[in-house]
């Protein structure tokens, strides 16, 4: 077995039962430092639904993203951006992110997006320069092929990627609360070194601080990059996430509510 994402030799850790049932190996990289399971055989059995039972912080994070998106578009000039939530499941961030202003669209192979139906973009007829902005919350340890399904991201070319995971560390052993076997989702985990090995072969910078990752296409100044770590802190967040309450949403609702009566060809114009 190979590395899913280097293709570098991989050497067993430790064996954990998935979903209760499946015996699966946990086998790191030797090149990337990465972790992956077995060939993830049991995927269809995982997304039965959607959302886990054991994701109680979903809409949390959804309220945590929006003002994240919203100071990191702004610090990088990208006020104007088109936006594709990659893994928007339910398509409840797209929605907050659109009752602001902000031009976002959400994708989702499992997901059915029920509160953006309208804004819910097929990834195999987006087209390189589509969009401005990209996130992927919470997804990338969710990916079975991630050499293959993370390339379709960056092939989009945004100007900025947006993403959250844990990273890997060699020291984590099995009782690792990221590995999640109970819901079979979580398939590969990333070391930072991979992360950055990522960022290089596409041609990005990376800027992380804890679990959140950007993908810059430029490079960003030194003053720019502080103010991008005093976002990523859980106060600045915090802060902006109550302020973010008081901005008005209803000229972004109504004009949604007249695009869901006349069509969706009043985008395109």
């Amino acid at each position: 077995m190979r590395c899913r994402l280097c293709q570098g030799e991989v050497e067993k850790q430790f064996d954990l039962l998935v979903l209760g049932r499946h015996e699966v190996g946990y086998s790191r990289c030797r090149d990337c430092s990465s972790l992956q399971t077995d060939d993830p055989h049991w995927l269809a059995d995982a997304y039965s639904a959607s959302l886990t039972v054991s994701d109680v912080g979903a809409v949390r994070r959804c309220l945590t993203c929006r003002p994240l998106i919203w100071l990191i578009l702004h610090f990088l000039h990208l006020r104007r951006a088109r936006l594709l939530d990659y893994g928007g499941g339910s398509g409840l961030l797209c929605r907050l992110l659109r009752d602001i202003g902000i031009d976002a669209w959400t994708a989702d192979p499992y997901g059915t997006s029920e509160y953006a139906r309208l804004f819910s973009v097929d990834m195999d007829s987006a087209a390189p320069g589509s969009f401005d902005a990209v996130t992927a919350f919470e997804v990338f340890e969710h990916l079975p092929c991630p050499e293959e399904d993370l390339a379709r991201l960056f092939r989009l070319s945004p100007s900025v990627l947006i993403a959250s995971t844990q990273p890997y560390e060699t020291k984590y052993d099995k009782t690792w609360w990221y590995l999640s076997p109970h819901t079979g989702q979580h398939v590969f985990f990333y070391s930072r070194s991979a992360l950055r090995r990522l960022a290089s072969r596409f041609g990005y910078h990376l800027h992380s601080a804890g679990a959140w990752h950007i993908f810059t296409r430029q490079p960003v100044n030194p003053i720019v990059r502080s103010a991008l770590k005093g976002v990523l802190s859980a106060p600045s967040l915090q802060l902006c996430r109550i302020l973010m309450e008081a901005m008005p949403d209803r000229k972004h609702v109504a004009r949604d509510f007249q695009i869901s009566v006349t069509g969706i060809e009043e985008l395109k114009t």
